[in-house]
């Protein structure tokens, strides 16, 4: 059964759901308040779809259509996940703003014009070869099955993170207009690229980007209202929300009310792999035992470190298409920690979940909050919290993107070894003693 399906048969039930969803989201909120920088950080998305994934669960359970061992392996899962963050959170230090200024090192102008001009590349050729994605039947697995040439959609998603990161980090320390005229002009293209990309939650993937970055480089951390992210972060939020309506009106031909229904069901639908997954014990069919094949197969066969023709199935590709034998587009869900550590570990997928808690705050602590003193430490932090902090939300997904940022930084940074040696090898080594030597003042 669908989720559509399934939520269309449970109106009756909907009072119920709702109070639910305000009950697990109330609660939520707390963790989110303790455990969240702000609302442009992803662990606050993070946590809100698990709210909604608690309320799915619980309103299909308490109306009889799941089995009993479903809800207690959720929950079990959910509570280990919350308490393996919780661990990590408590050994986390407090870390203040970061003493850095751009100022005139050429590394990060060279880093966006390679970077930019790889994004325009390796996306138009995208556009080219299979459509743009926003009028394409799924934007998803436009390269499945097509050998390498899903190294091109690698390239350019990673090239737009390292070209977004250095174009606000180029503006945060830039003063002359003239030399910002460019960055700006990547950002609109970037924006164009978004709009086609046919991703409903992309602009607000931008706002993330862009806020997290002000908040570590700039002077967002010590404002006191960090957590709504100022004037832009609120800006943002009715932006990706008008931009989500938009994208939704576009691919269903829809008038407005009915774009907003659609995006009240993507807000419900948050938890379509517990509706795929549990009613009908369809988890119980899915393929594929070896767990450690699951989690690293796919990483480890971009690099061809591992043979393709033995990699399992994404889970939630595997549950659409048990209940959808004959559709012949890329589509499912994520397999969220819960049904991945059911499915692979069984009475023992708590164990998985909570050690999941642990890596994504330490991820969190690690990346966000500690001090990044230059221009390359900023952005491998940025682009491996970025890719890192999904891990409970598609293990297999999340490490495809850590692909996918290596590669790009190859690429991207090959190109600026060779531009711009002296900026890349000596600048550490220069910050590292005007560091010492300052400390030396001081005693």
């Amino acid at each position: 059964m669908s989720p559509l399906e399934y939520l269309g048969g449970a109106l009756e039930s909907w009072d119920l759901y709702v109070l639910l969803a305000l009950l697990f989201v109330a609660l939520h909120w707390v963790l989110i308040r303790r455990w969240a920088v702000g609302i442009f950080d992803p662990l606050l998305l993070l946590l809100f779809a698990n709210a909604l994934g608690w309320a799915i669960v619980w309103f299909m359970y308490l109306r009889g259509d799941i089995a009993t061992r479903y809800v207690v392996s959720f929950t079990a899962a959910q509570l280990a996940f919350y308490a393996g963050i919780e661990l990590g959170h408590r050994f986390r230090p407090t870390i203040g703003p970061p003493e850095i200024a751009p100022g005139k090192d050429p590394l990060p102008a060279f880093a966006l014009w390679i970077s930019a001009a790889v994004h325009v590349c390796s996306t138009l050729a995208v556009w080219m070869i299979a459509g743009i994605p926003l009028f394409r039947e799924s934007r998803l697995g436009a390269f499945q099955g097509s050998g390498g040439f899903g190294i091109i959609e690698r390239l350019a998603d990673a090239s737009a993170l390292i070209a977004l990161f250095s174009a606000v980090y180029l503006l945060l320390g830039q003063r002359e207009r003239g030399r910002k005229l460019p960055v700006y002009g990547f950002l609109l293209w970037f924006l164009l690229s978004l709009g086609l990309s046919g991703s409903k939650g992309a602009l607000l993937s931008f706002g993330q980007y862009v806020l997290s970055i002000v908040f570590v480089f700039g002077s967002l951390r010590e404002r006191s209202d960090r957590f709504w992210g100022g004037r832009m972060g609120k800006v943002m939020v009715v932006a990706a929300t008008l931009f989500a309506m938009g994208v939704l009106a576009t691919q269903q031909e829809s008038d407005l009310s009915t774009t907003v229904l659609a995006l009240v069901y993507r807000i419900v639908n948050y938890g379509d792999v517990y509706i795929l997954a549990y009613p009908d014990g369809t988890i119980e069919s899915l393929r594929g035992s070896n767990a450690l094949v699951g989690m690293f197969g796919g990483f480890l066969s971009t690099f061809r470190l591992f043979p393709q023709e033995q990699l399992q199935l994404n889970l939630g590709y595997q549950l659409v298409g048990i209940l959808f034998p004959e559709l012949d587009v890329v589509v499912g869900p994520n397999p969220l920690h819960a049904v991945f550590g059911y499915h692979y570990f069984g009475a023992f997928g708590f164990v998985f979940s909570f050690v999941l808690g642990v890596v994504t705050i330490a991820v969190h602590s690690h990346f966000y909050f500690r001090r990044h003193r230059t221009f390359v430490a900023g952005l491998w932090a940025f682009l491996l919290y970025f890719s890192l902090i999904g891990l409970s939300g598609d293990f297999e997904y999340t490490l495809s993107k850590l692909a996918s940022i290596l590669i790009g930084l190859v690429v991207v940074f090959a190109p600026v070894l060779f531009l711009c040696p002296q900026a890349v090898l000596l600048r550490p080594r220069r910050a590292r003693v005007r560091r010492v030597h300052a400390e030396r003042i001081a005693q």
